[in-house]
């Protein structure tokens, strides 16, 4: 049985959803409900029932839930398309036979089937036994067989192997096609002496294939023998099928253990990431080069937002660091720095002290951008004013990527202090944002010019990956939780001018976002159309899993009944209430931070006026009679 994607889907949803879950967890049958422990907290009694009438699961304690699909997404970890395949392996379907990736030209599956067969070709060659170096190279680097298997590391004789391979095609039209293309990937090369008319580029070479995050063979990176063999690292050419600045090497392998993890280790170089991967570090990925293409941002960004950079212990390696710290606090994310001493990179550290002190390294990790900033200031302060205030300016454009975050007015204050500068907190943040104001180019991105010549899409799943779909997770507070939990199960409520207002006192964008294309979409569809909409919504990887969740749980107990007016106005001014508490008791933390780290009464006062507007205005809402959350 073939057919679409949505075909698919509307299969997956045509079945109980009991009979997926159970595929997944222990489920028990209760009279005419489905129970089971749920994997999403420590759950000793059923807590998630499974209700099949209404194509829904939901767990009481952490008042989430969803359909079968965000089941499996939340419970393995995976992304839509992911998580489809997954259910289509567990219920014995064949994924392949709805999922039609886009044609490809002749030219993008011709390139492909070269790469994969060439692969294949100089694996063949390493597992005779019969080359040497290949042999010493494994023995010299600590490779078992098994990680060589894994990275199907192969051997490139030192001859015309494989221009003889594709030379053997029988059919002239396809195998002067085979040529073109084989020579546009940098495979071969055209030789002006000899009877031949190429030869191969790799020869004599460790071979490294190298994967886009779904598998594909892209390309090689291959290592000398020998030190007279110039250059070391030989990679293959920037073609429609490759391009250095948008790889992540090892994602493939690495992307599901970063999602369980929370957590990516960035390093420089291939063996790198296989040191790291074979001493139980899974969730490592290696950049080609010294750069990280925006479309990798992505990538990595996707999987998690905790980042730890381990580049090569060297003045290449620590201003490559730089670039990536920045492009990636741009994201609002703040990676942290894997201090490898006296060692030059991840492998060396590992031959030299093992896995246990490099993981308490990682645990011990500080955020880079303070290694930065450290790094920056000499040994002795300097006592000319001047001068501080020049170290200041540096501090501000190494935070310039995090703009007026919290994050970077913290440091601005806290640096500007060990600099040993007598003005207050409100004047050093003010002069920060003077700073960031006057800067005419795109913050972080000193000295780096435009990314171009992203890598050819080849896939529908790659497709999928977009500059929107990056979002920088902030965790719902109780608030949040409880509007979106209210205007799912009444979505009367979004239709009412006083949410507009209410907007207004969401901190968080995602939320906002998600009520607002909500309300959009109820002026287009009918009452019947909702829960169909809303879950479809649900689906959509542009929201984070925690949100989906909650508003999965609301759907849950979701009924098609509207609250009287006054009922629906208390439940407005409550949440409203409550949004405007939580967010004067952010600015009251704020507030104190600031005053715990002045240095004159002047400002000392000035900040205790403002804790004390805040403190007003907090027990004016507590006293009001309508303080508390509708139920």
């Amino acid at each position: 049985m073939a057919g679409t994607l949505d075909e698919l889907i509307a299969r997956i949803k045509d079945l109980p959803v009991s009979e997926v879950i159970e595929r997944y967890v222990h489920t028990v049958r209760k009279g005419t409900q489905t129970l089971a422990v749920c994997p999403f907290h420590d759950d000793h009694s059923p807590s998630l029932t499974v209700n099949d009438q209404r194509g829904m699961w939901f767990c009481f304690v952490d008042n989430m839930g969803g359909d079968a699909i965000k089941f499996v997404m939340l419970y393995r970890k995976l992304e839509f398309m992911e998580a489809l395949r997954d259910i289509c392996d567990k219920l014995g379907w064949s994924f392949d036979d709805y999922h039609q990736t886009k044609k490809s030209s002749p030219k993008i599956e011709m390139g492909k089937k070269l790469l994969g067969n060439t692969m294949k070709l100089y694996r063949k060659l390493a597992e005779t036994g019969q080359h040497k170096p290949f042999l010493d190279f494994l023995e010299k680097r600590g490779l078992s067989a098994e990680t060589a298997k894994t990275y199907q590391l192969g051997f490139a004789p030192p001859n015309y192997t494989l221009f003889d391979y594709i030379s053997s095609i029988k059919d002239e039209k396809d195998r002067s096609f085979a040529l073109s293309v084989a020579e546009e990937l940098g495979l071969i090369k055209k030789s002006t002496f000899g009877e031949k008319s190429h030869y191969d580029t790799f020869r004599d070479r460790i071979m490294f294939p190298i994967w886009d995050q779904f598998g594909q063979v892209i390309g090689f990176t291959s290592r000398s023998i020998s030190d007279e063999q110039k250059p070391k690292y030989l990679n293959s050419l920037d073609s429609f099928l490759f391009n250095k600045k948008n790889i992540l090497y090892g994602l493939h392998l690495a992307k599901n253990v970063i999602r369980e993890r929370d957590q990516a280790i960035l390093v420089e170089g291939n063996m790198d990431q296989v040191a790291l991967y074979k001493n139980g570090f899974e969730n490592s990925l290696a950049i080609m080069g010294v750069a990280l293409g925006d479309s990798s941002v992505i990538k990595l960004l996707a999987l998690s937002k905790n980042i730890v950079l381990s580049l090569d212990n060297d003045q290449p390696g620590w201003r490559a660091a730089i670039r990536i710290n920045a492009q990636l606090m741009e994201k609002g994310v703040t990676p942290h720095f894997l201090d490898l001493g006296e060692y030059k990179d991840p492998d060396d550290f590992l031959t030299a002290s093992g896995r246990d002190a490099l993981a308490k390294r990682i645990e011990e990790s500080k955020p880079f951008v303070d290694v930065q900033i450290e790094r920056s200031f000499p040994e002795k302060i300097p006592e000319l004013a001047e001068r501080r205030l020049d170290l200041l300016k540096s501090v501000f454009e190494i935070l310039s990527p995090l703009k007026n975050s919290l994050s970077a007015t913290e440091r601005v204050i806290l640096y500007a202090k060990r600099l040993g500068l007598q003005s207050d907190s409100a004047s050093i943040v003010k002069s920060y944002e003077e700073f960031l104001e006057k800067q005419n180019r795109p913050l972080g991105r000193a000295n780096q010019q435009q990314e171009s010549s992203p890598i050819v899409e080849m896939d529908f799943e790659n497709q999928e990956i977009s500059q929107e779909k990056v979002k920088i997770d902030r965790q719902l507070t109780a608030v949040e939780s409880r509007l979106l939990q209210n205007l799912v199960q009444h979505p009367e409520l979004m239709l009412r001018e006083e949410i507009a207002e209410l907007l207004d006192f969401v901190g968080n964008d995602e939320v906002k976002g998600y009520i607002l294309k909500l309300r959009e979409l109820m002026y287009e569809i009918d009452e019947t159309e909702y829960s169909s909409v809303v879950q479809s919504l649900m689906r959509d990887d542009f929201y984070s899993a925690e949100l989906t969740a909650v508003v999965g749980g609301a759907l849950y107990k979701y009924q098609e009944a509207n609250l009287d007016e006054k009922v629906s106005l208390k439940m407005i001014e409550d949440i409203k209430k409550n949004l405007q508490v939580e967010q004067l008791k952010e600015e009251k933390k704020y507030l104190k931070g600031l005053h715990g780290r002045a240095q004159t009464d002047e400002e000392q006062k000035h900040i205790l006026a403002q804790l004390m507007q805040v403190e007003i205005k907090l027990s004016e809402l507590k006293s009001s009679p309508r303080n508390k959350p509708a139920r």
